[in-house]
């Protein structure tokens, strides 16, 4: 054991991550159970959707709240092989398509998110009819992209240390190996906001990646917002970056807005979306206490299940691991110690904490049902990105690049991702 890690501290940042992502993302990705992942039943459906070229799902239709019977006979054509999963892990109606609204609520996202996965199930159903093979191969052509786009974030972020630590979360690994479409917007928000702090803290001055990256971002879920944190590139880099940014925002915006309205999202039942507005203005006082009351109730979670947190949220870890994982967080902060100006400090924890509140108020208006007291449905993996942009605000002046350090941080990852194992 010790020796592993002594030959893990003399590898380059990302050349660890590959070691250990490869290693615990196979792990991961064989001992966890079929359906096991949070949303993975309706992620499969998806992903066999796009393997058979259903692109995009239109929010009316044939489709909202199983108006027409065509959908489910289109599902159960391109999901057949999968019948045998109906009974594993008591989801005993997923694959019946009894209620599409429940079955299928991530019909309306990116078919960008699936390509991976729908790939995997495309050339593996060409060899076999073999459902299981077939799931798998999904899940480790996910584990394959997710791996490559982390490797490239971590090698061309200054904060090397901390996107190393966030990458392996057991609940980062645990996503990325999955079947989910989390895996690769995952894998895509770390080389993103990798890509614009070295812009921003690096010696990088080439913004035709971060154009492209942002105009692609809005086919992602919830990335795009994080277009805004090029405004921490300074303008002795890059004299012009409101004239880039200010177009390229608004053009991103339009198409946004664009995709999600034509795009079908799932609406818990007896929500109305209109009425729940209004109560932003009609009743402020009492949508701030609800607030107030999520945020007292829910901030442990929130950090927790943002780190290691697995299953459907059900396998809990021991509190200590959590405590020791966000504490090498910390404290790599002395690795990799880049100067950041306190505007900036202060400009992250803003959006950071407008992204959480923008999260929270969307399960509000969409999800949450008023009778529970507080806003139900936000999870901690939502916002693993803010780790990455919180980095920044925890890095420190004072230097220690001792190999002890590392030592003490990488056998606190490996420890808790065995210990993971475990749970699992």
């Amino acid at each position: 054991m010790n020796k592993c890690v002594k030959f893990l501290i003399k590898l380059k940042p990302e050349h660890i991550f590959l070691c250990l992502g490869i290693f615990f993302g196979l792990l991961f990705m064989v001992i966890t159970p079929i359906f096991q992942v949070p949303d993975e039943p309706m992620h499969l459906l998806r992903a066999c959707e796009v393997s058979n070229l259903v692109i995009h799902n239109d929010k009316t239709g044939d489709f909202t709240k199983d108006l027409l019977p065509n959908r489910k006979l289109l599902l159960r054509k391109n999901c057949a092989q999968f019948q045998k999963f109906k009974n594993i892990n008591h989801y005993t109606d997923l694959l019946e398509f009894k209620n599409l609204n429940y079955t299928h609520n991530n019909s309306g996202y990116s078919f960008i998110l699936y390509l991976p996965s729908a790939i995997g199930l495309k050339i593996t159903s060409c060899i076999t009819t073999n459902p299981y093979i077939q799931f798998y191969s999904a899940r480790f052509f996910n584990l394959a992209v997710w791996l490559a786009l982390t490797f490239f974030a971590i090698k061309i972020t200054p904060f090397k240390w901390q996107f190393l630590i966030c990458a392996l979360f057991p609940i980062t690994v645990y996503e990325g190996m999955s079947l989910s479409a989390d895996s690769i917007n995952l894998g895509f928000v770390f080389i993103y906001i990798g890509y614009i702090f070295s812009l921003a803290y690096g010696e990088n001055k080439n913004i035709k990646p971060f154009i492209l990256m942002t105009l692609f971002s809005v086919l992602f879920k919830g990335i795009f917002l994080f277009s805004l944190l090029f405004l921490l590139v300074p303008k002795s880099k890059i004299n012009n970056k409101f004239l880039v940014f200010l177009p390229l925002f608004s053009i991103g915006a339009i198409l946004q807005n664009i995709l999600c309205s034509n795009s079908y999202m799932l609406i818990g039942d007896n929500i109305d979306v209109e009425t729940r507005k209004l109560l932003f203005f009609t009743h402020p006082a009492y949508v701030l206490k609800l607030f107030i009351n999520t945020f007292l109730h829910k901030t442990c979670f929130y950090l927790q299940s943002s780190m290691f947190r697995l299953g459907w949220l059900e396998i809990e870890p021991n509190p200590i691991s959590v405590l020791l994982l966000y504490f090498s967080y910390l404290i790599s902060s002395f690795i990799d110690s880049i100067r950041v100006k306190i505007a900036d400090r202060i400009f992250i924890v803003i959006f950071n904490s407008i992204f959480i509140l923008l999260t929270t108020a969307l399960y509000f208006l969409t999800y949450s049902p008023l009778e529970s007291g507080i806003i139900i449905g936000t999870q901690g993996r939502y916002f693993i990105p803010l780790h990455l942009s919180f980095a920044a605000v925890i890095q420190n002046y004072f230097k220690i690049h001792t190999n002890y350090l590392k030592l003490f941080i990488l056998s606190i990852i490996i420890l808790n991702l065995i210990y993971a194992s475990f749970l699992i």
